[in-house]
């Protein structure tokens, strides 16, 4: 093997990753894949979701502009990477679960000026989506719940030919959040209903049935 293609595969390495194989509960659900859709978010949690070089190479190029913005604006106040967790009651007939556990990680958050930052990257467009402003406009509502304070959230998207910023208008956040709740869920609903489908067919093929094995999934729940 030549030089060049040693160095092609050790940075096709760090492209692709490591297999993911933390145990995240199953009744725990990504604020980022709840607002972009529920289905997505339901083939995420239950592993059907393949994703392609191109899709790990676009994650890595944003991974990398998330981390080197959160170095840089360090010294104005903002705090990077700050994780929230956030949950709403819920009974999950068959899985036994009481509740629905949010997760999220909000790119940069300045406590001292009450404002919450979401980054956003893209090599051919400047839009900000309606689901980068559901997003952030959960994580303000679980910030909210969780500090009694209101805060003031803004997108920023490194786009194709442009930097583009827009806040989120603060009475915009409810409806938003009830989309989001609304979709969680749909989509605990339909996991609840899978496992028991899987469960049954599995008591049919082996003749036992170990049901706690769905009780978790393996994936990036935390990781937004």
């Amino acid at each position: 093997m030549e030089r060049k293609d040693e160095v092609q595969a050790l940075f096709k390495g760090l492209v692709e990753g490591k297999p993911y194989t933390r145990k995240i509960p199953l009744n725990r659900l990504s604020i980022s894949g709840l607002a972009y859709s529920a289905e997505q978010e339901i083939k995420r949690k239950l592993g059907e979701r393949e994703e392609t070089l191109k899709d790990k190479l676009n994650m890595f190029r944003g991974t990398a502009l998330h981390n080197h913005v959160q170095n840089l604006v360090r010294e104005e106040g903002y705090k990077a990477e700050f994780r929230m967790y956030f949950s709403i009651p819920h009974r999950w007939h068959y899985m036994g679960f009481d509740r629905i556990d949010f997760a999220g990680v909000i790119d940069l958050l300045h406590e001292g000026l009450n404002e919450a930052i979401e980054l956003k990257s893209s090599t051919s467009s400047d839009r900000i989506e309606e689901y980068h402003k559901m997003q952030l406009a959960s994580y303000l509502k679980m910030l909210q719940e969780k500090t009694g304070k209101k805060y003031r959230g803004i997108v920023v998207k490194f786009g194709g030919s442009e930097i583009a910023a827009e806040e989120i208008p603060e009475e915009e956040v409810p409806r938003y959040w009830d989309v989001i709740v609304r979709r969680a869920i749909q989509v605990a609903d339909r996991l609840d209903e899978e496992m028991e489908k899987r469960d049954i067919q599995e008591l049919s093929n082996a003749g036992e049935n170990d049901s706690q094995n769905g009780l978790y999934s393996f994936d990036d729940s935390d990781q937004n």
